[in-house]
């Protein structure tokens, strides 16, 4: 197996270097910026965004065709801040600039301080609410959030494709595919994403050779990721000077493919029982990569996601 030309390249850092993409929505954030939290789905979500310092971004975000207010979701949104800091005996202060038909600004002032931005991309049938707050006094808020708020994108890029970065992963999947299931765990992000009749699975794995020591890669991919189940040939394949990994073709076991074919009528979609997985060592980041792709057809999903999975 040949990895694509991309594979493991990343391209040239933006003024702007930590990526954080999740559900069709990306930004960039200044370094060591990470993904705080998290919680919603493709419709309408929410993620907040931390620093080493005490300033967040929080973001939230509603995909729906109907015609919304903007003004009268913002001034409901400060409403009900504005109730909560009372609560809590604290001032509360807040001011509106409009700047155009699809973008209302903002800012307000309590025992922190915030600016922020409510935006309508009319194109995307998206309304996206984010907030740069900070309790430091000595923060310019202005500054840090403009590039921040201008590097917001919410459409799929020329290819269709949507970017997934957080806790060191990386990566992306066409923009039909919708989030299934989530995992992070110390040292380990996964993401199970669905397509109809396809399932995708990327995942990420830290301290990789520490884990390997002992072990043969293949062997340590059958036991730790659990390909020892599937039939085929593990092709094992360099990548650049320092990096390898393994790739397999198989199909599902007697017993999950009797599981997919009962389940996947059910949902009206084809028994997805073709296999294909992948997986590699970044030696730089010290990181073993595992893609897997369960379809009912033949495909070449697997290349292109290796493709634009930042490895170093």
């Amino acid at each position: 197996m040949k990895p694509g030309s991309q594979a493991g390249v990343s391209k040239a850092a933006p003024a702007l270097p930590t990526l954080i993409g999740w559900q069709g929505v990306r930004l960039n954030a200044p370094p060591d910026w990470f993904l705080k939290g998290y919680s919603g789905e493709w419709r309408e979500g929410f993620i907040q965004i931390g620093s080493p310092q005490s300033a967040e971004i929080d973001l939230k975000w509603t995909r729906a065709r109907r015609k919304t207010d903007l003004n009268y979701v913002l001034q409901q949104f400060l409403k009900q801040l504005e109730r909560a800091k009372h609560k809590a005996r604290q001032p509360f202060a807040g001011t509106l600039h409009p700047v155009d038909e699809h973008c209302i600004e903002f800012r307000w002032r309590s025992d922190e301080r915030a600016v922020g931005r409510i935006q309508r991309y009319p194109d995307h049938h998206t309304i996206v609410l984010i907030q740069l707050r900070s309790a430091s006094r000595h923060d310019a808020l202005f500054q840090l959030a403009r590039p921040i708020f201008e590097s917001l994108r919410v459409a799929p890029d020329e290819d269709g494709w949507v970017e997934w970065s957080l806790y060191g992963l990386q990566t992306a999947a066409p923009a039909d595919f919708r989030l299934e299931k989530s995992q992070v765990l110390t040292g380990q992000t996964r993401l199970t994403l669905r397509r109809r009749h396809e399932r995708l699975l990327i995942e990420r794995i830290a301290r990789a050779e520490q884990l390997i020591r002992g072990y043969e890669f293949t062997e340590w991919v059958d036991y730790w990721l659990r390909w020892q189940g599937w039939r085929g040939v593990r092709e094992p394949f360099n990548w650049g000077e320092n990096d390898f990994g393994v790739h397999l073709r198989s199909r599902l076991g007697w017993g999950a493919l009797l599981t997919e074919c009962i389940v996947s009528p059910l949902r009206l979609r084809l028994p997805a029982w073709r296999v294909r997985a992948v997986a590699w060592l970044c030696k730089e980041r010290n990181t073993v990569f595992h893609i897997q792709h369960f379809s009912p057809f033949r495909s070449n999903l697997i290349e292109e996601v290796m493709a634009r999975t930042v490895c170093c």
